[in-house]
């Protein structure tokens, strides 16, 4: 389900008092006096005599004066009423604006895909063969089994962030959260390596438990947002047990709610906005919809999918884009997919930490298209310092 944003009622302005149509009925109220007071005078209207020939002569402009200042006090609480409107509904779409530009400031990330596909390797534009339909690829530096598979995963990932990570406060609090589709087995050697890695990699912090987990959605950043805690968050992705299932891919990102990281003035590489969940039903309403409250996507020149499902939407998506002023540039549209083999559960993370290498190198935000098994969802990843 998309933002329930609900579209401000629709009024038109008050229709302006047509200044020469008044102008004309002034005159008209001056030449009719004038004949009353010339009627009156010479004695062509007798039963008119009692009356003051003056007042007879001013009473059609003094109903045009009550007339004229009757219209222009309704069309003011008319005019008055609707900018009252316009303001509020200003109001409104500003404060959606600034909620949907929320997200998380990113301190360090780093992706390892199979056939080592980076940012560099896709602006290049050879990133190699495009992967057939349904083909699975695995990450060639990695053993291909055994408990150095997941040592070796671990050790790429804390190198990917590391020095990050030493340069964190040490006066604040890191959560750290695994998603990984590891068995039983590859758990425990995880849990056995993970203590010597953390002493190698960050000897100045006290020993951190991490946090094991099979799946997180895309809702946890929308979650994180509504209540945000008094940590940095370090979410390491290993998805190395797909078999034919899925492809392989590593990710580490290092992330800050925007409001903490501008307290604690930590250094921002990217910002990882507030994602809206889409329904591809209803794409001509929900793409609109987006780009109107997620400013920051309308800068976007990129879109990076993580699925060949996307691949049927892309083109409506550019239309309805230039629509709304974006700045989506032709060709500048990739499927992950198509890199690097059958995207796996948690394709939305790896998209993420890709799509901000991506964006880092352009130096433009970019919006992502991901997918997960009970919900899709649309967001933007932007470099550079939080606003």
């Amino acid at each position: 389900m998309a933002w329930n944003r609900r579209a401000p009622d629709v009024i038109e302005a008050p229709a302006p008092l047509s200044m020469i149509r008044w102008l004309g009925a002034a005159l008209l109220a001056v030449i009719i006096g004038i004949g009353l007071f010339v009627l009156v005078v010479s004695g062509r209207l007798p039963e008119l005599s009692s009356f003051n020939p003056w007042m007879l002569a001013a009473s059609p402009l003094l109903a045009w004066l009550l007339a004229f200042a009757v219209r222009s006090y309704t069309y003011g609480g008319a005019l008055g009423h609707f900018q009252f409107l316009e303001e509020q509904a200003d109001d409104a779409k500003t404060a959606w604006n600034q909620w949907a530009q929320r997200g998380f400031g990113v301190q360090a990330s780093c992706v390892v895909l199979p056939e080592q596909v980076s940012a560099a390797v896709i602006v290049r534009g050879a990133p190699g063969e495009p992967r057939r339909p349904g083909e699975v690829c695995r990450i060639a530096e990695l053993p291909a089994e055994g408990d150095g598979r997941v040592l070796a995963a671990l050790q790429k990932l804390i190198a990917g962030v590391g020095p990050a990570l030493n340069a964190l406060p040490a006066d604040r609090d890191l959560r750290v959260t695994v998603l990984s589709d590891l068995d039983i087995d590859g758990l425990e050697v995880f849990r056995t390596a993970w203590g010597k890695a953390w002493l190698m990699a960050m000897p100045g912090r006290l020993q951190i438990k991490p946090s094991f987990v099979s799946e997180l959605s895309l809702q946890w950043l929308e979650d994180n947002l509504k209540a945000p805690g008094a940590a940095i968050e370090l979410i390491l992705v290993l998805q190395v047990n797909g078999a034919k299932a899925y492809s392989d891919g590593l990710a580490a990102l290092l992330l800050c709610p925007d409001a903490l990281a501008q307290e604690w003035e930590l250094p921002v590489q990217g910002r990882l906005l507030r994602p809206m969940p889409l329904n591809v039903e209803q794409l001509e309403i929900e793409i609109p919809l987006f780009l109107d409250t997620q400013l920051a996507a309308r800068s976007a020149t990129g879109i990076l999918a993580d699925s060949a499902n996307w691949q049927p939407s892309l083109g409506g998506i550019l239309s309805m884009g230039e629509a709304q002023q974006a700045k989506f540039k032709v060709g500048q549209q990739w499927i992950q997919e198509s890199l690097c083999g059958v995207p796996g559960p948690f394709s939305a993370w790896l998209l993420a930490a890709l799509g901000l290498e991506l964006s880092r190198h352009f130096q433009q935000p970019l919006v992502l298209l991901s997918q997960e098994p009970s919900q899709r969802w649309i967001s933007t990843v932007a470099p550079g310092e939080l606003a």
